[in-house]
Formats: structure tokens, sequence, C-alpha cells
């Protein structure tokens, strides 16, 4: 159950890993010269005046996740900090999704996924993720060169094969994680759309359905939120294409995430915020 369906409704994703490096020159992206995108993080950076502030960062948000109103697992999502990416300031999002003692009983989730974030642009650098879903896993992550719209991609299985990938990217693309920080830096009106271009390891149009404001309550607390729904068209973050999710992001600057939901066919999964 606690499947990249099951785990519904958050373009998320936690815990930084150890032993980022100093910061580095750029190096050209490509199979060669790098096995992993944590080779290109360096040592935290200060917020320069030509960086693009970003309202929500430091962040750090966690959810319960529940099934048929079943308590199932738990998620974070964080911006803990501003880090150098193969030479380039980024803000450093990141998130985990793990199923509770009940849920680890029939289908063990430990996830964890994170994107780097151009700290000028607010374009994407980088995305990695971690799946340990059951007996599934998988590690995956693409690098963006967003200069000359070019993207590389890693997949690698469980038994250790792994496959490459590469193509072009339209400009200033976005991964399934940074995509949710790029809606969220913009001015939502009930009734328009957004449109933004994703990659994973395909060119896609996300398009955000922009829907009508209501007070939603979570363990949280109680929130003016306006409601959005991605029509996801590639497998996004604990998300399958084709599912019909809903994100209630709070009615102010930050636009957090409070609650977010996706309808399967055995039933609803919800993401309810529980501490800010």
């Amino acid at each position: 159950m606690l499947s990249n369906a099951f785990l519904a409704a958050m373009l998320l994703a936690a815990a930084a890993p150890a032993g980022a490096g100093a910061a580095q020159a750029p190096v050209a992206i490509s199979s060669a010269a790098v096995s992993d995108p944590h080779q290109l993080v360096g040592e935290p950076m200060p917020l320069a005046k030509d960086d693009k502030p970003l309202s929500v960062f430091p962040e750090h948000l966690t959810y319960e996740i529940s099934w048929a109103g079943i308590p199932v697992g738990e998620a974070t999502l964080t911006v803990p900090g501003l880090v150098s990416f193969n030479g380039a300031p980024a803000y450093h999002i990141v998130s985990r999704a793990d199923s509770n003692d009940f849920a680890d009983a029939f289908y063990k989730v430990r996830d964890v996924n994170e994107a780097w974030l151009d700290a000028r642009t607010l374009d994407s650098l980088g995305y990695y993720k971690k799946l340990r879903e059951g007996h599934f896993h998988r590690d995956e992550w693409v690098l963006y060169d967003q200069a000359r719209h070019r993207f590389l991609a890693k997949t690698t299985n469980r038994d250790g094969s792994f496959s490459w990938h590469g193509g072009t990217v339209p400009a200033s693309v976005q991964d399934v994680l940074s995509s949710l920080y790029y809606i969220r830096s913009q001015k939502l009106v009930p009734g328009e759309d957004i449109i933004l271009d994703v990659n994973t390891k395909q060119n896609w149009p996300l398009v955000v359905h922009v829907l009508g404001r209501r007070v939603i309550k979570t363990p949280a607390g109680t929130f003016h939120t306006i409601l959005v729904k991605p029509a996801v068209r590639r497998d996004g973050i604990f998300i399958q294409k084709g599912r019909n999710l809903e994100i209630w992001l709070t009615d102010d600057a930050r636009k957090i995430p409070v609650l977010m939901r996706v309808e399967l066919f055995f039933g609803h999964v919800e993401a309810s915020l529980k501490v800010l």
C-alpha cells in the first residue's frame, strides 16, 4: 500500500546526506565525470544580493500519512540550507517518507528525495531519489545543464544493474520536487492555470489548475487555503500519473502545503500537516 501511489499527494521529499565536500569549480556533466550528484555538493553559502529569495527558506514541515483515515506513516518536507552545487548557489530541498510500525508489517517504506534549486534563477540543477518500498529498491538521479539545455540521468536497480539516459530540456526546466516550490513562488488566482516544463528523463508540461478557497483543519491548526490540482502526466513523488491529486496551500506568501490528497481505486490517501 505504501507505494508510489500510496504515499500520495506530495510533490514531496528529507534528510541531507552526510559527507558533502567543500565548494569546487563547476564540472562538465557527463557519465565520466559524475557518478552521484552528491559529489557536486559543496559548503553552505550565504544568500547573495543577486540570489532570488525563497519565502519558505528555511523550512521544516512534518506530515501524517493516512489511508482511509488510518495512520500509516510520516513524511517531512524541508529546505535546510543554501549550498554550493556544482559551483552554483542552490537551495537544498529534501524529504523523507517512512511507513509506521503498523504498515511496516506488510509494506515497509523508506523513501528519500532531494532537489537542488538554483538560487539565482529558481530553476532545477538536479534531483535525486532513493526508493525503498517493500522488495522494490531503486536509486535514480537527474542533473540539468540549464545553460546548454541538456540533462543526464542514471537509474540503479536493486541488483546493481544501471542505465544512463540523456537528452535535451526546455529552458528553465524543473524536476518533480522543485516544481512544488516553483508553484509556491507564483501568484495563485482561482480559475487560472500555471504551466511549467518538467523533466523526469522525459520532458512534459505540468498544468496546475488553481481552484477555490477553503478553510482546512489539520493537526497543526486551522488554515485559510487555496486549492491547486496538478494534472500529473508522469510519475511524480509518491504519486502515479493519472491519479486525482489535490493540494491545499495556505492563502498567504508562504503557500504552505497543509493537506494533500490522492484518490486511489482502493480509497484515498492524505498527507496532513502535523508540525510547522
